[in-house]
């Protein structure tokens, strides 16, 4: 119980005591004025009525002595009436209703007014000459004492009500700092730091609040200073400290990643030669300032697929899943008029002083030989006086593979027959944490049309450039929630949103829609969202992660650290949980690495905020990540484990 209503709930009690110790004392005193009142008037009544009649009763004149004897009581005041003359033996008796009426039988007989009683002697000197005997009615003080009580009972009632309304105010006035007070410890448990608190005018209220700002403010630095820790940390073993850029160790895992998957694209090696002569001609400074001018404007040219690295002095590379050889080709040729604008020829006449080398991945291909068809790339480009620019690419040279070539149209035709037709197929994969207990399932989808089955790493990036994307968002999201509702026994399912969905407003007005229409399912599915939303398009993905908030649902950040972001932004949106870049979980047992992805854990749990590491392949490997406050799990070693269970 809250202590608001605690203090209001004590308070009305104190409160109603007082106003029932009132009404009982008001009672009494009434009660007992009606009785004392109902005394005083039978003693007057007698007096009164023996005054009248003695004058009669001294001449014998009995006729007139009970007509007047008549006159004089009233039944509402009087129950029985008795008159005994002594010198005839004669007497009479008046006997008036004892029924009250108007007033409730239990009032009655819980209240008890006693009828008083009085008998006087008439006489003529010493000489008695009759008896008197005057019985009193409480039905009138029955009905005086049932109205006072509805009086009281009705206006203190309305006292409690108007009390009760006056006190909630005053209480809800005077305890709005503690509601501040406790709504930042809420938010400080959470470890979300708001704006200062204002001061109190309570003095015991003002220390605890002065105390709570200070107490803040120092957390928030701390947890600023740790979020800057793990940025730095990764900047000096995966980000080259000039450019900006990936370095080339951070390349190489990427580039093995991509190579393990079923996918294609292809690399540009881009040689720079103006930043060579810069650094030998100029300094240091000079060539510094080439680089950073030039990856300024390089860094317009990628996604969040893409990687772009510096490898050295004056050599960048840019990797590019999913492209085909003409975007390839036209990425190369932007790249060397981002070049030609660095140097000083306003007549643009001049040959370009870099080449690029450009390379489509075939099947096959290792990390050597691509590199090495990379340089022999660029030797080729170096002939090439026209334009420094060469694509070595295997599937030119054969005209089957050609054959099986689909375009950009032909993968978006694909995309809308299989929303049509309901072609779209499920793999899930889970993710454990370190006692094996499933977080979610994420949901691969791929298109089965007969015997073919075509993968999402095929398809999306074509249709991430026709902006046809959404639709399969929407239409995937739906076939999930349907499952979901027909099937209570399915784990949680986790499943990506893709980049243009998140800032597409119609996308975010119908997701809402679906979430209200679906509260049942807050606890069994998770949006994935990827990074470059969070640092190329904050204020899109901040209102759809508004409203899923406001929904009660979850959602988590896909190729977390891929961008070479400050990951401050973690404690903006409050993910449900992060899975790390590949990167940052494969060559632990360098040291530099491991720190780095220990400082990154450490600041996502420290903000209760779970970190999952993917394509984790051996039980050592999980073993080495858990040791670094990894607390999820995705890959084939959670695979091998699940089929150990079933087994």
């Amino acid at each position: 119980m809250t202590l608001y209503r605690q203090l209001l709930i004590w308070i009305l009690v104190v409160f109603f005591a007082i106003i029932t110790s009132v009404f009982a004392i008001q009672f009494n005193t009434t009660r007992d004025f009606l009785r004392e009142q109902q005394s005083t008037e039978i003693d007057n009544t007698v007096r009164t009525v023996n005054l009248a009649l003695t004058p009669y009763l001294q001449v014998h004149d009995t006729v007139s002595a009970k007509s007047m004897f008549n006159a004089s009581f009233d039944g509402n005041r009087y129950s029985k009436v008795h008159l005994s003359i002594l010198d005839y033996s004669d007497e009479v008796v008046l006997s008036y209703p004892t029924q009250v009426t108007d007033v409730p039988s239990w009032f009655q007989s819980v209240i008890i007014i006693d009828p008083i009683i009085r008998t006087s002697a008439l006489t003529n000197g010493l000489i008695p000459l009759a008896n008197l005997t005057v019985t009193s009615s409480s039905i009138y003080a029955y009905q005086q004492l049932w109205q006072a009580s509805l009086q009281l009972i009705f206006g203190f009632i309305l006292t409690f009500l108007l009390g009760l309304l006056l006190l909630a105010f005053i209480l809800s006035k005077v305890l709005k700092p503690l509601k501040a007070v406790q709504y930042r410890a809420r938010q400080m448990s959470d470890n979300q730091f708001g704006p200062t608190l204002t001061i109190p005018n309570t003095r015991e209220l003002s220390d605890v609040v002065i105390a709570l700002n200070h107490m803040s403010a120092q957390l928030k630095v701390h947890f600023d200073q740790q979020a800057q820790e793990a940025d730095n940390l990764r900047i000096r073993a995966y980000q080259d400290a000039v450019s900006g850029l990936a370095n080339r160790s951070y390349l190489m895992a990427q580039i093995n990643s991509w190579l393990t998957l079923p996918s294609t694209g292809g690399i540009a090696l881009l040689k720079v030669d103006l930043i060579t002569d810069a650094y030998a001609q100029d300094g240091d400074e000079a060539g510094d300032h080439l680089v950073q001018t030039l990856s300024f404007r390089m860094k317009e040219l990628i996604n969040d697929d893409y990687t772009l690295a510096r490898i050295n002095q004056s050599e960048f590379m840019l990797l590019a899943p999913h492209i085909t050889a003409v975007e390839l080709k036209t990425m190369g040729r932007s790249l060397l008029l981002m070049t030609s604008e660095l140097q000083n020829d306003p007549l643009y006449i001049a040959p370009v002083q870099a080449r690029v080398g450009l390379v489509m991945r075939n099947h096959g291909d290792t990390m050597t030989t691509l590199l090495a068809q990379a340089d022999n790339a660029l030797m080729q480009a170096r002939q090439q006086l026209q334009e420094p620019l060469a694509l070595f690419d295997v599937k030119e040279q054969s005209q089957a593979s050609k054959k099986v070539t689909i375009g950009k149209q032909q993968w978006k035709a694909l995309v809308d027959e299989a929303i049509a037709n309901k072609l779209f197929k499920f793999n899930f994969q889970k993710a454990i944490d370190h006692h094996q207990n499933t977080l979610h399932q994420e949901a691969f989808v791929y298109i089965q049309k007969d015997s073919q089955h075509y993968y999402a790493a095929q398809f999306l990036g074509a249709i991430e450039q026709l902006d046809t994307s959404t639709h399969m968002d929407m239409h995937i999201i739906d076939e999930l929630f349907n499952m979901l509702k027909n099937d209570t026994s399915i784990d949680n399912i986790a499943v990506n949103i893709t980049n243009k969905s998140v800032n597409d407003t119609g996308f975010i007005r119908w997701l809402a829609n679906k979430m209200q229409s679906n509260p049942q399912l807050k606890e069994r599915i998770i949006f994935e969202l990827p990074e470059i939303c969070f640092i190329k398009h904050s204020n899109n993905v901040g209102l759809l992660c508004d409203i899923i908030h406001q929904n009660n649902f979850a959602f988590g950040i896909d190729n977390f650290g891929h961008n070479f972001s400050s990951i401050g932004y973690l404690n903006k949106f409050r993910p449900a949980y992060v899975k790390l870049d590949f990167a940052y979980t494969h060559q632990l047992e360098n040291q530099v690495k491991a720190d780095v992805l220990a400082s990154i854990t450490r600041t996502a749990n420290n903000l209760l905020i779970t970190t999952i590491a993917t394509r984790v392949e051996v039980t050592s490997q999980q073993e080495k990540l858990a040791a670094l406050m990894v607390r999820g799990f995705q890959g084939y070693v959670v695979d091998k484990i699940n089929s150990e269970k079933n087994i």
